[in-house]
């Protein structure tokens, strides 16, 4: 059996990372904003580590998260807003779980990239 390789994560490396354009978020998703994005897995396992990067804009996530989704600012930033109106930014070097059942605003003022974790199974069950 092969040994597990370790996987590096240097934030300076994931910004420069290309990553592959995917579908907006639907319209009735979009508070404000003309969404445009970019994915890339970093590592598919027990947990899937990915990138995300996104034009300004702003989401309502109006049903609950499915999973934890822990996630690293790698640029700009991220103002999370509850469903009772709290909201915390998070800027660049910084981290935030994303808890599952969460819902609220998810803004992205400036242009974004994060570096998400969550777990393989739960995502596999929510995202089909």
């Amino acid at each position: 059996m092969k040994t597990p390789e370790i996987v590096p994560l240097y934030p300076e490396a994931m910004k420069q990372e290309a990553l592959d354009a995917i579908p907006p978020f639907p319209k009735e998703e979009l508070i404000s904003g003309e969404q445009e994005n970019w994915t890339k897995i970093i590592h598919y396992g027990e947990v899937v580590v990915a990138l995300y990067e996104s034009t300004p804009t702003r989401i309502a996530v109006n049903k609950p998260f499915s999973y934890d989704e822990f996630v690293n600012v790698l640029e700009g930033e991220l103002i999370l807003t509850d469903a009772d109106g709290n909201k915390k930014t998070f800027k660049a070097g910084e981290s935030v779980l994303v808890p599952k059942g969460w819902m609220g605003t998810w803004d992205m003022p400036k242009n974004f990239r994060e570096m998400i974790v969550v777990e393989t199974k739960a995502m596999e069950e929510a995202e089909g």
